[in-house]
């Protein structure tokens, strides 16, 4: 599967759904592909998930492929699945199709494809950015002013 497409059909599936990822630099790297309604597990404890989750039944996996990725991955099946939520899984297992074993390492592939992130721009340092598609600069063009 190559990169840009795994990245379009996430970021299509994010939108209502929730994507689950272990830290923030995760989900730093999934927010620079404009991949939308991330939660991580930092700082929290996986019986909370349930409450965290509650707006949404259906729930991305997104953990590392590591050992530490897998026994969470186990854990949070059990308690979630057992609460009525649907999980998905397989842009996890996508994940090691692409050679990759830690979510973090999406953003290392910004350079090395021609399509780095949905409505990406670049900062005056040289460095791309998220900006949401559709939306200009300028949020004041076009408005009405009434005096």
């Amino acid at each position: 599967m190559e990169f840009e497409e795994y990245i379009k059909s996430l970021r299509e599936a994010s939108k209502s759904r929730a994507v689950l990822v272990e830290g923030k630099r995760d989900k730093e790297a999934l927010s620079y592909y404009g991949v939308k309604n991330i939660y991580t597990l930092s700082g929290k404890r996986l019986t909370d998930l349930p409450d965290l989750l509650e707006p949404f039944r259906e729930v991305i996996l997104l953990l590392d492929l590591d050992r530490e990725g897998e026994e969470l991955t186990r854990k949070i099946r059990s308690i979630l699945s057992s609460q009525g939520y649907i999980l998905i899984e397989e842009f996890r297992e996508r994940l090691g199709e692409l050679g990759l074993t830690y979510v973090e390492d999406l953003y290392e592939q910004r350079g090395q494809n021609k399509t780095f992130g949905y409505g990406s721009s670049t900062r005056q340092d040289g460095e791309a950015m998220y900006r949401p598609h559709g939306r200009s600069d300028s949020r004041d063009k076009g408005r009405h002013r009434g005096g």
